[in-house]
């Protein structure tokens, strides 16, 4: 039986890592608080908060957050299994995950990846970030 406090990898959205990082005391940021999760990003995620960051305080709570998290290559598209529906722009954070062999994508994104929520796909379990917090909330170090 494994351990309550396995390590755990789990891949952020980039909806995640901006909302994290817009606001000194955001939720989000117990993601990087709880025992053994290791939060994952791709380059292809990380472009895209960097897209999206208005403020120059934004910009250097990012950068912070960055410096603590783990950065995978991005994976290829045909990794997703036949017959999985998500928009196009989403598709590269799912490949990315499974590729990089993540135990779960976290992603706050329900338009998208709604349909998918507590789906396993290729071994890679689909959460809303709420659901993991709730989920491993026993992890923080506070």
């Amino acid at each position: 039986m494994p351990d309550r406090f396995s390590p755990l990898d789990i891949f952020l959205d980039s909806n995640v890592l901006f909302s994290a990082s817009r606001l000194e005391n955001h939720r989000f940021l117990n993601f990087w608080r709880m025992r053994n999760v290791t939060p994952t990003f791709s380059a292809f995620a990380i472009n895209e908060v960097r897209r999206n960051i208005a403020t120059d305080a934004h910009h250097t709570r990012f950068e912070k957050l960055l410096l603590q998290t783990s950065m995978v290559s991005d994976g290829p598209l045909q990794i997703i299994p036949a017959g999985i529906t998500l928009a196009l722009k989403d598709q590269p954070i799912l490949a990315t995950a499974i590729f990089a062999s993540m135990n779960y994508l976290i992603t706050g994104d329900l338009h998208h990846f709604g349909h998918l929520y507590g789906s396993t796909i290729a071994h890679v379990k689909i959460l809303s970030p709420t659901a993991f917090l709730e989920t491993y909330n026993y992890r923080l170090n506070l």
